[in-house]
């Protein structure tokens, strides 16, 4: 097995406001091995981006992770300082952000909030921050890199923004680059071509991606290993080829029954019924249990245990190891 860039263990966040206390993420444990791509997948609001923030150390107040231990490359995160954590980001691990227009400063060119990476983790001066921010564009696939690096990012379409941030993400080719919905609200073929490029750019310096995303094609098409995410806990965990093959959780099998499909005639798309619950209003039992169509009376009765069903692959599911109907 490769070696391991990021173990999350028993990871707890939690959310305190004037009354009550929010559990954001419950217990998670996760994996992302050397040069892999994992999957972190779910709806809004189950937690995968406060995973991902508590990684990177940004959390926002009152966010506050209460338990668990986070080792990158061997490093306990938790017991760095906030200098030291700074020094990490953006040099040894970096994220690419939901939505680049509000993640890019309006008021720098796109060029010169690349550089400013470059100079500040290698050291480059102005010139040469310049020419490899050129480079990195080049690589990345935006045309004239030499006039873009002066323009804003409100000069520059959605799919050039997105490149933008995976050049400055790639910039010091980072052992951990974590990717938060990077082709939302692009259209298909802009879409496949980041994908592309993410996954190319990555495996050639045999960087670890953890790819948040509720797009279950977009797993099928890049990752390596997946890990579902419902109502702040893992529920599954596999393999791809074995997720899609024998999908043993009900949140999972209806996550990829959402996904269109040119095999199956139907007017409407399937969907699963309800939505996710509020955090601080959480059911007894399985979380999952008010949507799950297979639910017995145990599902409300008590919290169903992470059960390996086989090797490598885990769930969350009183029912789990029945075979699937």
């Amino acid at each position: 097995m490769a070696e391991n860039t990021l173990v999350i263990t028993g990871l707890r966040v939690t959310f305190s406001g004037s009354e009550e206390k929010v559990v954001a993420v419950d217990g998670i444990d996760l994996t992302v091995p050397r040069g892999t791509v994992v999957g972190l997948v779910g709806e809004s609001g189950c937690g995968k981006s406060v995973t991902a923030l508590s990684v990177m150390g940004l959390l926002p107040p009152p966010g506050c992770m209460e338990e668990g231990n986070l080792h990158f490359g061997g490093q306990d995160l938790a017991a760095l300082s906030e200098k030291q954590r700074r020094k990490l980001r953006g040099d040894r691990m970096a994220m690419i952000f939901q939505d680049p227009m509000t993640s890019l400063n309006p008021v720098y060119s796109v060029g010169r909030q690349v550089a400013e990476v470059l100079r500040l983790h290698h050291g480059l001066d102005r010139h040469q921050a310049r020419t490899r921010t050129e480079e990195l564009f080049r690589q990345v696939g935006i045309p004239d890199p030499e006039a873009r690096y002066d323009a804003y990012p409100r000069q520059l379409s959605g799919g050039l923004r997105q490149r933008v941030m995976i050049a400055m993400a790639m910039a010091c080719q980072p052992e951990l680059l974590i990717a938060d919905e990077p082709t939302t609200a692009l259209d298909g073929t802009i879409q496949a071509q980041i994908l592309r490029l993410m996954d190319q750019l990555c495996r050639d310096h045999d960087t670890a991606i953890l790819l948040i995303t509720h797009n279950m094609g977009v797993v099928a098409q890049l990752c390596d290993l997946v890990y579902v995410m419902y109502a702040g806990q893992i529920v599954e965990a596999a393999e791809v080829f074995s997720l899609f093959r024998t999908p043993r959780h009900p949140y999972t099998l209806g996550l990829l029954n959402a996904i269109p499909s040119l095999e199956r005639e139907q007017d409407r798309l399937d969907t699963i019924q309800g939505t996710v619950p509020d955090l601080s209003v959480l059911p007894a039992g399985c979380r999952f249990c008010p949507r799950c169509d297979r639910a017995v009376p145990v599902c409300t009765q008590a919290v169903p245990p992470l059960i390996a069903v086989e090797e490598g692959h885990m769930v969350r599911c009183f029912r789990a190891r029945e075979e699937q109907t």
